[in-house]
């Protein structure tokens, strides 16, 4: 294949990513913001989102982060060094791993479901009997999770990206599906059976894919071989360094359960804040990824600094904008996503606050995604483990300090310094190891476009403070947001193109 038809067949798979991931993550707003249409913002829904993360943060802390991280490298090495037969049986002794893993933690967790909800909150009476019942129900979620995990680690693996990317679709439509048909008859019990469901199409939607590229799985409980011993001794400093999106939920739902309703103001902006950075950084990381694996794998270091750093220049060329735009526009976001149903004024107006803090670390969220992912490919977990602990120590250092001075925007604030250090602490890292990799032009190109990303925030913030006022409700937010985004995008666009950034030259010449 040529390189101009090997880098369409990418530009296309990361453009139809792109569009899914989109799609999927708008679906997650209206997912999100039906939430608070139909059971406000009191006690059911701070229980239910405290429920529906607490699977997830238990899976994520003791295995989650790590499986598609781990199983990528070490696939694509057996699958290089011996062969598709040897890798398939990898791929059962893997998967076998990560159902009886799965399935001990659920086991696990519905026993110890009122301790776990103790640990995440000060909940008592009622509401904690309720969101110890939703842990319960939502628990074996995270089987179908780890099963989806591995298998799109196998597609990524083969190069088959599309059908991976539209797993979050299916689920997010599932829900919202449950909301419209069977919402006000079954209630927030019949939302958590639902979650489950939802959870279990993300990996049957994989299944004949699965079956196209071969894979005849079966049980092998052969852990003791070379191949997942590999894989554990990846695993182990890895899964620390995954931990520090999970324990920042943690922290926050703990200061956050103190106030009524803060719990569930603090989910939804942060949720909405990681569904917005995750659209880009998802499709930048999932893209690369297995190719930096293979690059490694094949002894091609030059490719995989070259994967690297122009990632890094794309994310920061992407999220600098929108960084922006969540910083300027805050308020008239949260009204658009949230204003309506049960969710009162007041509730939009905290969660318009919390999303202003919490973007302050978009830039080190996305930047973050791509160095760590940098470190797995190149089989060090030890270097980003020690850095996670660093800024988690750091975040929950800042949750105290913060959270007197400034309540649950503390919180959000803290948690963006931490995502600030992380990548600082990374970027660092990967320097010092390769200095080759980033050069003097790279930092120039993003330092640009943080620029011009602050001179969009100028721009946006006196255009808002004119027409801010003049439309109300729902839909003048909607207007509101497309008159001030449309002229910061302008205005963004104008000054990346001045400023000669090599990336916005390169798409202009071929058009």
């Amino acid at each position: 294949m040529s390189n101009g038809k090997k880098g369409s067949g990418i530009l296309f798979t990361a453009g139809f990513m792109a569009i899914v991931t989109l799609l999927s993550k708008a679906l997650g707003l209206v997912r999100d913001s039906m939430l608070t249409a139909y059971f406000g913002s009191g006690m059911v829904s701070d229980a239910f989102l405290t429920a529906s993360t607490i699977p997830t943060t238990f899976f994520d802390v003791i295995i989650g982060g790590v499986i598609s991280a781990t199983f990528i490298p070490v696939f694509n090495d057996v699958m290089a060094k011996r062969g598709k037969d040897d890798a398939m049986k990898f791929v059962n002794k893997f998967v076998t791993m990560i159902v009886s893993i799965t399935i001990l933690i659920v086991i696990v967790g519905i026993i110890f479901r009122g301790a776990l909800v103790s640990l995440q909150t000060n909940y008592t009476g009622e509401k904690h009997e309720l969101a110890a019942t939703l842990t319960a129900i939502m628990f074996p979620m995270i089987i179908f999770t780890g099963l989806a995990f591995s298998f799109v680690g196998l597609l990524q693996s083969f190069g088959e990206y599309k059908i991976p990317a539209l797993i979050s679709l299916v689920s997010n439509a599932a829900i919202i599906l449950y909301y419209l048909l069977f919402g006000s008859r079954f209630g927030v019990y019949g939302l958590s059976v639902t979650m489950v469901i939802a959870w279990s199409l993300q990996f049957l939607i994989l299944v004949p894919w699965i079956k196209k590229f071969g894979v005849k799985y079966k049980l092998d409980f052969k852990f003791n071989d070379p191949d997942i011993k590999q894989t554990l001794l990846l695993a182990g400093p890895m899964l620390v360094s995954t931990w520090v999106q999970p324990l920042y939920t943690i922290v926050n739902q703990r200061f956050a359960s103190n106030i009524e309703s803060a719990v569930t103001y603090i989910q939804q902006s942060n949720r909405l804040y990681i569904i917005v950075v995750g659209v880009f950084s998802f499709v930048v990381t999932n893209l690369i990824f297995p190719k930096l694996a293979k690059a490694v794998a094949d002894g091609e270091m030059g490719e995989a600094k070259k994967l690297t750093v122009g990632s890094m220049r794309a994310i920061v060329l992407v999220i600098a904008p929108l960084m922006a735009v969540f910083m300027s526009l805050s308020a008239p976001i949260a009204s658009v996503v949230y204003g309506y149903g049960k969710m009162g004024a007041e509730g939009v107006a905290a969660i318009s606050s919390l999303l202003k803090y919490y973007s302050v670390g978009m830039i080190g969220l996305g930047l973050n995604e791509i160095l760590s992912k940098a470190f797995f490919s190149l089989h060090d977990s030890k270097t980003p483990m020690r850095n996670s602990i660093i800024s988690m120590v750091v975040n929950i250092a800042f949750a105290f300090i913060f959270y007197n001075l400034m309540s649950t925007n503390g919180l959000a604030l803290a948690a963006a310094l931490g995502s600030i250090v992380n990548a600082a602490l990374n970027w660092i890292c990967i320097a010092r190891k390769y200095p080759d990799m980033i050069k003097g032009r790279d930092i120039t190109a993003m330092i640009k476009a943080v620029i011009s990303a602050a001179v969009m925030f100028a721009a946006m913030y006196i255009l808002y403070a004119i027409v801010g006022g003049r439309f109300d409700g729902v839909m003048g937010n909607l207007i509101t947001c497309a008159v001030c985004g449309g002229a910061g995008i302008a205005v963004y666009g104008i000054c990346v193109y001045l400023l000669r950034i090599e990336e916005i030259r390169d798409i202009l010449k071929k058009h």
